[in-house]
């Protein structure tokens, strides 16, 4: 059978391309959560793939198997002009990159997709390429390290199941904190987005050795700061000390898009960060964030080498239900 795919570049994505790519996509981010129907959930990512397509400025390149005809893959391309104005680079982010689930030789796709990224690094006037993919899609890892991205972070993701688990309200005391956890008001965001500048020293922003370790820290800050105005999606909780003092904060998103999809609500953490590494108080805003946080399941993002937050985290009775890589390309070098 001849498995040549060639790729072209396409104004839209049509339904038929879709459905061949997504109909028994395997890595889907939800499939652990027992109580999101796989279908609905594919739903959504149906979605989140259409967005992304139509979004302006967003390079659409297909793979097709030459001999049929038939889709075999899709790769999106597509600027972050919000990086690249504080960074001085142009950044650009790969959200898809996806392979036909029941072609028979995975990486070809890949490898012609990633092949024609130099071409439209160079049209496009790109500097740095980033992309995320699940650990499972060994075939995706192989292909993106064959064509010159560099593995910048490993991400584990943890879940609390407020069904099965339960939920409350925490004591600070039982943690030795002599203060409150609260949520977070408009006097607090300048001191937050303070705290998270110097905070995530282990993401993938700050490892990446052609972004200054400055810059990496205000990619953080703005990131915490929109966690905090926007309160209809997001929880941030406040650990607050004796006297008004900041001891950390954590901030969670809710997934509205996917409980449109499937009634379930996702509560996903992308941010922790304490004053003083020697206490109780992450674990504690861990707590917050799985008892009193909005949502049925409660996700705790963190990198792999993060030892002590998936030791909290398996502590607080979450469970492990996915793994990422996070690859990044420099195009100056």
């Amino acid at each position: 059978m001849d498995q040549r795919v060639f790729v072209r570049e396409v104004p839209a994505l049509d339904a038929a391309l879709l459905d061949a790519l997504l109909a028994q996509y395997p890595y889907d981010d939800h499939r652990r959560h027992r109580r999101i129907e796989h279908a609905k959930a594919l739903g959504y990512l149906r979605e989140r793939v259409e967005r992304a397509a139509s979004r302006p400025g967003t390079v659409r390149l297909v793979a097709e198997e030459r001999a049929t005809g038939r889709p075999a893959g899709l790769m999106l391309v597509q600027s972050i002009p919000e990086d690249s104005a504080l960074l001085g680079l142009s950044m650009a982010g790969i959200p898809f990159l996806l392979a036909r689930p029941d072609h028979p030789a995975p990486r070809r796709i890949y490898r012609a997709l990633l092949d024609s990224l130099p071409f439209v690094v160079q049209r496009e006037g790109l500097d740095h390429v980033s992309t995320r993919i699940d650990t499972a899609d060994i075939a995706a890892y192989q292909e993106l390290t064959d064509s010159g991205f560099r593995l910048v972070e490993t991400l584990v993701s943890m879940a609390y199941d407020t069904e099965r688990r339960g939920a409350g309200t925490i004591d600070p005391a039982v943690f030795g904190f002599d203060g409150v956890v609260r949520p977070v008001e408009p006097a607090d965001v300048d001191a937050v987005a303070a705290l998270a500048a110097t905070s995530f020293t282990l993401n993938r922003y700050h490892l990446d050795e052609d972004i200054p370790k400055k810059d990496a820290g205000e990619l953080m800050a703005r990131w915490a700061r929109s966690y905090c105005l926007d309160r209809n999606n997001c929880d941030v909780w406040i650990a607050e000390a004796a006297g008004g003092k900041l001891a950390g904060f954590l901030g969670t998103q809710l997934n509205r898009d996917l409980e449109r999809h499937t009634s379930i609500l996702v509560s996903g953490r992308a941010l922790l960060a304490v004053a003083d590494q020697r206490g109780r108080v992450g674990q504690m805003l861990s707590r917050a964030h799985t008892w009193m946080s909005r949502g049925d399941y409660k996700e705790a993002d963190t990198q792999l080498n993060n030892y002590g937050m998936i030791k909290a985290a398996f502590n607080l009775d979450m469970d492990m239900v996915r793994t990422k890589y996070t690859f990044h390309r420099s195009f100056l070098r």
